[in-house]
């Protein structure tokens, strides 16, 4: 099975995401994140796919998909850590009738265990505020919470042009030039 780690039960494997596991991930991915429509979690994994972060498989002794791993590699700032560019843990996710058997647990170590052989020093992750089971999760798996934002969006319309600033670019394109 080509496993990354070593798994607490002998019918369980854990590898690197192949091609041929892209609906199974689409499948787990829409039961994860179900307020997500299918067409952003195409477009997405297509750039997780792209990116230069992992997906790990957990698999039962039929081959079956039963969980994964999602990780990609940030470049930006992230809360709380001391180096750059960081692995973060995006989400893992694992079954209904597969939890509670230690599945999740061996896909976060076999996420460590990638990042260790890459030469990174730290994961990251975040849970939504609400999600006081994943901040268990998290901190069991050895996670210490970093902080705690609420994120804003503010959309924009051409009013907002008409309040021009001196020596700002006119268009996208000029943006970074």
């Amino acid at each position: 099975m080509n496993d990354l780690v070593e798994t607490k039960q002998p019918t369980v494997g854990v590898r690197l995401m192949a091609a041929t596991d892209y609906p199974a991930w689409i499948i787990m991915r829409h039961a994860l994140w179900p307020e997500c429509p299918l067409e952003r979690h195409r477009l997405e994994v297509e750039q997780i796919l792209k990116g230069d972060g992992v997906v790990l498989l957990a698999e039962d002794a039929g081959r079956r998909a039963i969980g994964f791993a999602e990780v990609s590699i940030r470049r930006d700032h992230v809360e709380g850590t001391t180096s750059t560019p960081v692995p973060y843990l995006e989400g893992w996710y694992v079954v209904p009738e597969c939890r509670g058997q230690g599945i999740g647990r061996t896909l976060v170590e076999a996420v460590a265990a990638w990042a260790v052989k890459a030469g990174f020093t730290e994961i990251a992750s975040d849970a939504e505020l609400n999600n006081e089971g994943s901040i268990r999760a998290h901190e069991r798996l050895g996670f210490r919470e970093a902080g705690r934002t609420v994120h804003f969006v503010r959309p924009l319309t051409a009013d907002a042009a008409e309040g021009t600033v001196s020596g700002v670019p006119a268009n996208r394109a000029d943006v970074g030039t």
